[in-house]
């Protein structure tokens, strides 16, 4: 009796033996085939899922007891979701997700993967976590050294992703006190990683301030805002045009006074749509023969006008307007006396821009008359040189040159010298020997 009770507790041994192995090579089976971070880059403060795949593929079905993600680093938020037993068939897969948070600083973590088998041990599985500090590269082009109080100036907005992850829903948001923005938000969409993208913004001051754009974007499921803030300072406009009215002539006749002169672009940028107008045509509905349209003044060049007004004006404003290259229209106001004469410079007023007349703290040009407010001697100067062009004398800029006489002249001297090389060479220039034998 005792003979077959030790005989079947050795058998029992035997199919429990045979039972544990075909267990453990079951469980061997089981294989990680899948991993998949979303996003697949996390900034700090993010949450993320973390997705694992298994595979049986073997031919017996695998007991799980419990599953879990341990880290020291990365926060699970869900680490006891998987505590319950379950059972992955033979040839079948099962998904794994944990949330997790990424609290610490830029670097690449590894939490690891726990499979926990009922008959055949456990699982263990490393997998890198990249964590980036959140930044989105803000760069600004075209900002003026100063703003000019109404006047609008075109900036260019350029959000770059320097980050391994892709940012999606971009969004900006310009605000700031006593400014005008052309647009109230702008919305740039994706930004793949390590690109960069470009949006344009309207701005027009009215007082000093500070432009603030709100930059809004998220990755995967998390939302993420960033400021960037240009300070708007008010000032005149070094480069600006500057279009001053000279050279100018008084005529009295009888259909009205005739006032012809110079418009010469004293500043840096070119100045568009030049019209000089008596103040009381400057609208539309204004005498329109009391307008002259000169278009536009390159820098350093000038051009001339003449306008007819009625004699009864014993001081006679003019408007000269114009335009930068982004449109904003300015106009500058001179007063004339109808017996001030040619080659004045005149102080004048200006309007929509800064700058107009002497510069602060200046003086007049050399010659020029308080009282009258003309340079020179008074009377008719229309012969005389442009300040800004010596070559006023001959109408507006080199196009009024004198070609063809120069060309004739040219012609006539190349004649001559050839008639004299001929009279040369037939010995007409040879002196007379008087000398005796």
């Amino acid at each position: 009796m005792i003979t077959i009770l030790i005989l079947a507790f050795f058998l029992f041994q035997c199919v429990m033996a045979a039972e544990s192995n075909e267990s453990i090579d079951a469980a061997g089976r089981v294989t990680v085939t899948n991993v998949n971070l979303d996003p697949s880059v996390l900034m700090t403060g993010d949450v993320g899922l973390l997705t694992f795949t298994i595979e049986n593929t073997g031919n017996s079905n695998v007991v799980i007891t419990d599953a879990h993600l341990i880290s020291k680093d990365i926060v699970v938020l869900n680490s006891d979701v998987y505590s319950s037993s379950r059972t992955i068939g033979a040839g079948t897969s099962m998904d794994f997700t944990f949330t997790i948070l990424a609290d610490q600083p830029e670097n690449i973590y590894y939490p690891t993967f726990y499979i926990n088998y009922r008959d055949a041990g456990s699982l263990r599985y490393n997998v890198p976590v990249r964590v980036e500090e959140p930044q989105v590269a803000v760069s600004i082009s075209n900002i003026p050294e100063v703003f000019s109080k109404g006047v609008t100036s075109k900036i260019s907005l350029m959000i770059g992703n320097a980050k391994s992850v892709n940012m999606t829903g971009i969004t900006i948001i310009p605000v700031g006190d006593g400014i005008k923005v052309n647009r109230t938000s702008a919305f740039i969409g994706n930004l793949p990683a390590h690109s960069e993208k470009a949006i344009q913004f309207e701005i027009t001051p009215e007082t000093e301030s500070e432009l603030k754009f709100d930059i809004r974007y998220t990755c995967g499921m998390n939302a993420h805002e960033t400021t960037y803030s240009i300070p708007v300072s008010l000032g005149a406009d070094k480069q600006a045009a500057d279009p001053v009215i000279n050279n100018v002539e008084i005529t009295s006749g009888s259909s009205g006074v005739t006032i012809s002169g110079d418009v010469s672009n004293a500043g840096i940028s070119d100045a568009y749509g030049v019209i000089v107008a008596l103040e009381s045509a400057t609208d539309d509905s204004g005498n329109p023969n009391q307008k002259y349209v000169i278009g536009t003044i390159t820098s350093g060049d000038y051009s001339s006008f003449e306008l007819t007004v009625p004699q009864n004006l014993k001081s006679i404003p003019l408007v000269v307007q114009y335009k930068d290259q982004s449109g904003n229209q300015f106009s500058k106001t001179v007063n004339l006396d109808n017996d001030q004469a040619g080659g004045g410079v005149f102080s004048s007023e200006m309007s929509g821009a800064p700058g107009g007349g002497f510069p602060t703290g200046g003086s007049p040009p050399s010659g020029f008359n308080q009282a009258s407010g003309a340079t020179g001697t008074s009377g008719s100067n229309r012969g005389g040189v442009n300040p800004m062009n010596p070559l006023s004398g001959m109408g507006s800029g080199m196009n009024s040159l004198p070609v063809m006489e120069i060309i004739y002249g040219i012609i006539i001297v190349i004649v001559i010298v050839v008639a004299w090389i001929i009279w040369k060479k037939k010995g007409g220039g040879r002196k007379i020997n008087n000398s005796s034998k």
